[in-house]
Formats: C-alpha cells, structure tokens, sequence
C-alpha cells in the first residue's frame, strides 16, 4: 500500500485502484487509471413508515495508517441517530465501506452511498457501464446495463416461475447466492462490489442495485426487523479489482474467508457421497402425464418400485436413490404417508442391502401439520415455520432423527435434499418467537438440520442449494436446481451455476440436477456434460417433461458408460 499523495487532491493509491477526494464529502474510485464511480460518503438507514435518517455536520475524514492499511473516517450527527460514522478501509487489494450508528429504533433498510443530508452533498454517480449479478433465477440473466435494477435475494422475489421481465427475475434457484456484483467500464477491469457482513449480522432479505436517474445506490432491505439498541456497525461493501467477472465476485467471496467472516470446514467426503444419483420427481412428472394428477401424487413406494425395475432394465446402478415430493403425510412433520409407503424402512433396508443409499426430499417452510403456536404470524395469523422457535426445534429435531437413525421405528435413511428454502417471509407486521430475520433465520433453519442429522448419523449427506459462502458449514453438496421446460442451452446455463457454486465454497460437491427437461436433445447433452461439472443426476426414464419426447434405446447404451466414467 502506498502512502497517501496529494495529487492536486488527496488521494489514495494501490496497485490497480485509487481512491480520490474530490471534495471533503465524495471518493471517485478509479481502476487502471479510469473514474468507475463516485461515491458519497453518507449512507442512510430508514427506519418503518417513512423514518426518514438525514445526516448533518459531516466532519472528516480523519486518516489513519495501521498494519499496512489506510482509513478514512467521517462523523455527523442524524435526524434519527444519535451519532454517524462512514468509514473507508483501504488495503493493497480491497477497499470495503461501512456505516456506524448510535442511538435507538428499527432499520427498514440501508443505502449505501445514497443517504439524505442537509445540507444535500454530491451525487453518488455510476461510470460504469455494466454490472454483473451472481443472482441464478429462470431468466438466466447475468448482465445488466448501468441504468436498470437487480437484486440478489433471499426469498422467491417477486411471484412469477418464469419470469417475462427483469422485474420478475424470480430468485430462487440459490437462495441465496454471492452477495456481490462486478462492474465494468468499456471492456476493461471489473470491480467487484460485494456484501461483507459480520456473523449473525445477515438480519435482511435484499442486496439491491439500485438505479437513481445518472446516479445510484446499494440497499440492503431489513424490512423492519433490525432494531437497533446502542452501537450497530452495518455490513461492509467490498470492492475488489480484477480481469473478469467471475474473477471479481470470487474475490469478494474470499474476503469473507481470508477475514474469518465465514467458516469453511474441513471434512471427510464418503466416496457414496460422489456416486451417481437418481431421483425421483422428474420421472413422477412423466408418471403423472401418463395418469393424470400432479407429480406429487406418485412419490409412492409402488411407483418407486417401478422406476427401480426401469433402472434394471436400463443397465443403470445409481449409487443414491432420492424420494422426492411428496412422501410425507403433512409436510411440516415428516412422517412417511402410510397410503404412500406402507413400509418405508423396509423399502430403504433393501437399497441397503444392495449397496444403496437413500436420501430424503426435505420441503422447508411451509406449516402443513404444524401447531399454530409454533409458526411466523403476520397480524396474528399463522404463516410458516418458525426456526426461532424451540417447540419448532425441537419437533424438527425429532422428526430427523426419525427419518434417519437406524433404530426401531426409524427409517433409516441417509441424508436430505433440502428444497424449498425460497419461503422464508419478507416484509413487515411478521412476529417472530426470537429476533431472527431474513438470512439470518434461513441459516438458522439450515442449522438445525445439519446440526441434528450429522448427531443421529455423522456421514448424511446434507443437500442444499444455499450457493452462499455463510453456508458452507451447512451444506455437503451444493445442487444446482431446477430447469425450466421454457429454457434452451441447458449446458451453458448449468456451467454458469457450477462456476458460481465453485465460487461460493470450492469444498462442496455438485448435484447436477436435472429438471425440468426442455427437449430430449437439450437432456442428452446435459448428461454427457455432468461428469465434468460434478455428481451425475439423473430424473427421467421414459421421457422429458418439456416436449413430451420419449428417450431413445440407444441413449441407454450412453448414459450408463458416462457414469462408469
């Protein structure tokens, strides 16, 4: 790191990037000699029904050199806070942003770079031209212009499976991913701007970015639900230089590592973790053209049956069979459908016995089964589970090791895909049993079920699709999810994911998913690929669920040599 220079303006330097003044209230940051952004020094953090938080007497910055860093600190005082301090922290490879307050009430979001002051400072302008999202949704949209919003989320986002807009990029295919964009300016460097929060300090629902006119802001909803009481230290914005895009969002990934702010665990993976999988809910769908009903109605030990008799017959050997939705008789409890699996141990027991493993679809949030007291309320009314909740704990805990211990009355099974993670609430009037909110309470839900299936038997195999480096200590195999039937260039868009979950947290293994299919050419392309990208997945037998296109015979003869391979 270089000391300070007076370059006509007060300025800090590295190697790729400069931080420059250009007056007591604003830093332009530069890469490679180019202005990529101006940047207020005052942030704002509004509080429910309009709490506007405006910043007065901004005094700084106050700089300082320690441990080959520099810091640039800023005080005012606020209409809603008692004290504010903004602060840059400058190394030779990053610079990361953050705001300080003090004082009493709730924060409904905060805004970087974008806070109200009196009197007005300067504008917080984008010369970027590009920003890339780590966002994954059915759009499969990973570039905006400047000018337009995104968001990475941690719910569903806005309604639409299939969205026909940018605004109905439905986000929930990683819930949630990296929290980070990379801009770029006419085909040069890009600069990562990424979410760096602290450990128990991912209480939001939102990392949003956010156009204004010319100029723009970084949001991070917290919907109400934050309350501040004393000191509040807001998560750090991050930004890292570097050649290209994926580039620049790992960086900001490895910043979380580098500065312990999440925790990336060594473990042993057992070799059946890394066989090839078959699941069940593609070839339900295909079930359930041929007999009418929703696939959920075949997730049944004798349709089960049959698919094994079709794995015979294909000369296929998985070495994990999935039970998909739904097998349980109420969601939220876990207990086998007697209708469905009148010997669910007894079906899991004989996969054993032939080296098998079984794992369990596990559908997250929602209540069906559950006591009213033991959920999330909004204005009284019971809504989802409640993770915050030790009844809820507790009962969670109980059903896991129902589905996996080996004792009697146990079913024996081997580990979870975990799915549905994108219902978790968003918004306001919602009462909770603790103060957990939006990541932070779906980290918590992630918890438990890690937590109590690796107590009940330590080489379950945990499946999420929490593409998030806060879940690395959560998740043993990251699944890269669903396809639409809508989408062409499967392979390309499954490769984006995997870099991205490779990103995220090299360790974990890939689930290569597989449905929905578009078209039986699209899903005879993918299967050939998934072995470069991790873990074979396979969800159809007869067909796909696109187009209605049978399988050929000669596939068969193609797809059992890729998972000899």
């Amino acid at each position: 790191m270089q000391q300070i220079e007076y370059l006509g303006k007060p300025a800090i330097k590295a190697r790729r990037w400069m931080l420059v003044l250009s007056d007591e209230r604003s830093a332009s940051l530069y890469v490679d000699g180019r202005n990529y952004a101006d940047l207020r020094v005052v942030s704002g953090l509004a509080g429910p029904l309009g709490e506007e938080d405006v910043s007065h007497g901004l005094r700084g910055p106050e700089i300082t050199h320690k441990d080959n860093a520099i810091s640039l600190v800023w005080t005012s005082s606020s209409s809603r806070w008692t004290s504010k301090t903004f602060t840059f922290e400058c190394t030779e490879d990053t610079i990361a942003y953050r705001v300080s307050v003090e004082g009493e009430g709730c924060i409904e979001s905060l805004d970087f770079f974008e806070g109200k002051e009196d009197p007005w400072g300067p504008a917080a302008l984008y010369r970027f031209d590009t920003v890339f999202t780590s966002e994954v949704s059915m759009l499969d949209r990973h570039y905006h212009k400047s000018w337009e919003y995104a968001c990475i989320d941690g719910t569903s986002g806005p309604t639409s499976d299939f969205p026909t807009s940018p605004e109905e990029n439905s986000h929930w295919l990683f819930i949630p991913a990296p929290l980070a964009y990379a801009w770029q300016r006419s085909d040069g460097a890009w600069v990562g701007a990424g979410l760096a929060p602290d450990p128990g300090q991912y209480g939001f629902t939102y990392f949003q970015h956010w156009p204004l006119g010319n100029q723009f802001k970084l949001r991070v909803q917290y919907d109400g639900q934050t309350r501040v009481s004393g000191r509040w230290d807001s998560p750090r914005i991050v930004f890292c230089v570097a050649d290209d895009e994926y580039n620049a969002v790992k960086s900001c990934c490895q910043y979380l590592y580098d500065n312990q702010l999440v925790h990336r665990p060594v473990r042993q993976q057992p070799d059946w973790w890394k066989r090839p999988i078959f699941c069940g809910w593609g070839q339900q769908n295909m079930t359930a053209v041929a007999r009418g009903g929703a696939g959920a109605l075949y997730a049944r030990q004798d349709v089960y049956d049959q698919f094994l008799q079709m794995l015979d017959e294909r000369r296929l050997n998985p070495g994990t069979i999935v039970i998909d939705d739904k097998w349980q008789r109420h969601y939220a409890t876990f207990e086998a459908d007697p209708e469905k699996w009148p010997d669910m141990r007894g079906w899991i027991d004989r996969q054993h016995a032939i080296g098998r493993k079984v794992i369990l679809w596990f559908g997250c949030w929602t209540r069906d089964g559950l006591p009213d007291e033991e959920c999330v309320r909004k204005d009284g009314e019971p809504v989802c589970v409640d993770p915050s909740n030790p009844a809820y704990e507790a009962r969670l805990r109980a059903a896991i090791r129902r589905m996996l211990s080996d004792e009697q009355g146990c079913y024996g099974a081997d580990g979870f895909k975990v799915d549905w993670t994108n219902g978790m609430p968003v918004g306001h009037i919602f009462q909770l049993h603790g103060d957990l909110w939006g990541i932070e309470l779906l980290k918590r839900l992630h918890w438990i079920i890690y937590d109590e299936a690796k107590k009940v038997k330590p080489d379950a195999l945990i499946i999420t699709h929490a593409a998030n480096p806060y879940f690395a200590d959560v998740t043993d195999m990251l699944r890269l999810n669903d396809i639409s039937a809508l989408q062409r260039g499967v392979v390309k868009i499954m490769k984006h994911r995997q870099k991205l979950a490779r990103i995220a947290n090299p360790d974990w293994l890939i689930d290569c998913d597989n449905s929905s299919m578009p078209t039986v050419e699209e899903w005879r392309e993918y299967m050939q690929v998934q072995p470069e990208l991790g873990v074979p997945s396979l969800y159809f037998l007869t067909g796909v669920d696109g187009t209605g296109e049978a399988i050929l015979p000669e596939d068969w003869e193609r797809i059992p040599e890729v998972w000899r391979k």
